[in-house]
């Protein structure tokens, strides 16, 4: 890992991606280190600002107890800070009517993903069981799958859909407009997040950091997959996990340890956050 000796006093705002950056549910971890928990306390201690950004549509069960500061969650389409709610794009109904006509076609079960819940497509689907098996174990607390729901309930700024195959995904994705962002995986299992036009998870950051008032010097941020890239471009200082991506691991400004080795806590060491 690259060290930068100077130990400024600002106030710093830390940026921390949840799947492979503070849990790894398909290893099995599904609750953070110990010295994770440690670095948020000791930041925070300090006076610096510790804000989830992650895909997801809100914080896992498990790291609710660390009691950020922020979150971004649907990748930048919905962003709180202490509770309050400073951007929310969500799906229309036409957008929900069209998305759900397209999953049908292509039998993609899907999840839309918002700040109060998940709406999900049937459970017994075996693509949707297998996506369950590997996120399901870290569900926020209080929040449910919703298998029996009605299309104008949903409120959501990012939806998940799954494929048993890569074709079945491109052929999928080709049909979606051309100005709404996809991030696609490959991995795990096949599957790509859908959002509107409008915020990232890295305009969400550059957002949350100006509106804070925090020098670009003072930003830091954690990540492992391909969905961080825009993340670590907008900080000052972008860290990849050891186990993130080589393509991540060449874009960040250096390399700290896994997600299991205590990869957080080494690196906010070394740059003297805490």
């Amino acid at each position: 890992m690259r060290k930068d000796k100077k130990a400024v006093m600002e106030k710093k705002i830390v940026f921390f991606d949840i799947d492979g950056t503070m849990l790894n549910l398909p290893a099995g971890m599904y609750e953070p280190l110990h010295s994770t928990c440690e670095a948020v306390r000791l930041l925070q201690e300090k006076g610096h600002y510790a804000v989830v950004a992650s895909a997801r549509g809100r914080l896992p069960a498990s790291l609710e107890k660390l009691n950020f500061d922020g979150f971004i969650g649907c990748n930048g389409n919905f962003i709180t800070f202490r509770q309050e709610i400073l951007y929310d794009n969500y799906f229309k109904a036409e957008h929900i009517a069209f998305l759900l006509r397209l999953f049908r076609e292509y039998d993609a079960p899907f999840n839309f993903n918002g700040s109060l819940g998940i709406w999900s497509s049937p459970a017994e689907h075996p693509v949707l069981q297998c996506h369950r098996e590997l996120f399901g174990a870290a569900l926020t607390a209080g929040e449910e799958w919703l298998f029996s729901w009605q299309p104008e309930e949903i409120h959501s700024g990012m939806v998940t859909a799954m494929f048993a195959t890569e074709q079945q995904l491109t052929a999928c994705k080709d049909c979606l407009p051309q100005d709404w962002l996809v991030d696609v995986y490959t991995t795990e299992n096949i599957r790509m997040d859908i959002h509107l036009p409008g915020h990232t998870k890295g305009k969400g950051v550059r957002f949350l950091h100006e509106k804070l008032g925090i020098d670009f010097a003072d930003t830091f941020a954690f990540g492992d997959a391909c969905n961080d890239l825009e993340m670590m471009r907008q900080v000052k200082y972008g860290i990849a996990m050891g186990n993130a991506t080589e393509e991540l691991k060449a874009a960040a400004f250096a390399v700290t340890d896994d997600v299991d080795k205590d990869g957080i806590y080494k690196a906010l060491k070394l740059y003297k956050v805490i």
